[in-house]
């Protein structure tokens, strides 16, 4: 199996995920906080979640569009 690109979403990835992917065109560390260690309420617990999840969001979506700039820039 061969990746494109891997991206590692939380800051203790970079220490604890294996950094080689065979084929892997690029590593991209987007270190998130972990909403699991997280402490507080149940409702503050589950609104960490949802502003992490967002933030994913928010940067998945510009890095498809810069992804896709340098794809219609390479044509």
């Amino acid at each position: 199996m061969s990746f494109g690109y891997v991206i590692a979403v939380c800051k203790k990835a970079e220490g604890r995920c294996p950094v080689i992917f065979p084929g892997a065109r690029q590593l991209i560390s987007w270190p998130f906080d972990d909403p699991a260690a997280f402490e507080g309420t149940e409702e503050e617990t589950r609104q960490k979640f949802r502003q992490v999840r967002d933030e994913i969001e928010e940067k998945v979506k510009e890095w498809l569009q810069e992804y896709r700039g340098q794809q219609d820039h390479l044509k």
